[in-house]
């Protein structure tokens, strides 16, 4: 998906893409296009290919479909990342769903976007949980646009799948061996 310093590492790709559909309710052809959607977002965020390919299994597995679904997470990833670049009122925002001060958000976010990312829907997850207004907190947040609500409200649930998605996805990556297996 990305042509990182060592080139295209398609078989690693390949690999990850085996192994996260055989683990996941989601399709090799759903986490590819997710995957596909996502590249230029999570790429300029910092997330590495097995974390894009790990973001999408989860969201393809809480039936998120991939065309709109990875278009919408790929703006909610860079007005993150935006957010955490410039700071103010939007970055707080995303700290408080997270949990977070502002600080500790854009610091995390600057050190492991996928993790910042995968706190922010776990907070979405427990503002859910707890019967507090999601539509509201998302109107806060700016994110007004259907497909990117949807994509968030289905989300809202999915923090831990997305965490094993993504480590399931990393290890497949360095293992590089689902393919051949």
């Amino acid at each position: 998906i990305i042509n990182n310093k060592a080139g295209p590492q398609f078989d690693r790709m390949g690999a990850t893409i085996v192994d996260l559909g055989n683990k996941s309710a989601a399709t090799e052809a759903g986490i590819l296009e997710f995957g596909l959607r996502m590249a230029g977002a999570g790429s300029g965020a910092g997330l590495t290919e097995p974390q894009i390919l790990g973001m999408g299994t989860a969201l393809a597995s809480v039936g998120i479909n991939a065309e709109a679904g990875g278009t919408a997470f790929s703006k909610v990833i860079i007005d993150m990342a935006s957010a955490a670049q410039k700071g103010g009122s939007d970055l707080e925002g995303f700290a408080t769903v997270a949990g977070m001060s502002s600080s500790a958000f854009q610091k995390a976010f600057k050190e492991d976007a996928a993790g910042a990312i995968i706190t922010f829907v776990e907070g979405l997850g427990q503002i859910k949980q707890s019967g507090g207004d999601l539509f509201g907190t998302l109107e806060s947040l700016g994110i007004t646009e259907v497909r990117m609500r949807d994509a968030l409200l289905r989300a809202a649930g999915a923090g831990d799948l997305m965490r094993t998605s993504i480590d399931t996805g990393t290890q497949a990556w360095r293992e590089n061996s689902a393919l051949t297996e």
